[in-house]
Formats: structure tokens, C-alpha cells, sequence
């Protein structure tokens, strides 16, 4: 049970596919009876299966060049969009260190995590 709560979507997302492929290959092998009957020749397995891979190989590749143009596309869109370099980031810090100060809370130190809290800058007292 405890398998089948830790891999249940794996095993949910494999009979899915399983069950569409399969559906692809019986709704396939249909259609390729039908038209070997209609062009008056014999229905060989090797001709079906060879022409059952193709489209399934022609479908795979539509759908992984979709799925890599997509994520390209959303990490364009994200280093367009949210354009916040170590820079900027250090500005907004120091201004909030010296509201922190003018405040009267003592100066702010790194907060717990940060990389400074390892080896704090030595700070100058003006």
C-alpha cells in the first residue's frame, strides 16, 4: 500500500499511456485492414507494425519539439521579464539596511541562511 501511495501517479500516467497507445494501435490497425481490403491486398504484420511505429515516432517528435520550443520559450520569457541582476538586488538591500539603522533598530545583520551570515562584511561606522 505504502508503494502505491509514494508511486500511484507514476502508475496512474503509465496506464495512460498504455491505454492511449494501445487505443492508437487497435484504432490504427483497424483503418490499415480497411484500406488493404479496399486496395485488394493481403494484410501482412510487418507492414502494419512498420507503418504503427512510423506514426508513433512521427508523434513522439511533434510532441517533444513542442515540449522543448515551450520550455525555451518560457525561459526567454522569464529572463525578458524579470530582469533583477545581483546589482540591483544589493541596492535594494543597502537601502533597506539604512532605513533599518535610521529607524534606531541597530544595524541589520544577515538574516539566518544568507550567504553572509557565513562571513559577515566588516562594517564601517560613519
Amino acid at each position: 500500500m505504502r508503494n502505491l501511495r509514494r508511486w500511484g501517479a507514476v502508475y496512474v500516467l503509465i496506464l495512460l499511456f498504455l491505454g492511449s497507445w494501445l487505443g492508437q494501435f487497435f484504432t490504427q490497425l483497424s483503418e490499415f485492414r480497411s484500406e488493404q481490403q479496399t486496395h485488394g491486398e493481403p494484410f501482412t504484420w510487418s507492414d502494419y507494425l512498420t507503418s504503427f511505429f512510423a506514426s508513433t515516432f512521427e508523434n513522439w517528435q511533434s510532441e517533444w519539439l513542442q515540449l522543448v520550443f515551450q520550455a525555451v520559450l518560457l525561459l526567454a520569457a522569464k529572463h525578458l521579464l524579470f530582469q533583477a541582476d545581483a546589482e540591483d538586488l544589493e541596492r535594494i538591500e543597502r537601502k533597506i539596511d539604512r532605513i533599518h539603522e535610521h529607524v534606531g533598530a541597530g544595524p541589520a545583520g544577515p538574516e539566518e541562511g544568507d550567504d553572509a551570515a557565513i562571513e559577515p562584511e566588516p562594517r564601517t561606522q560613519p
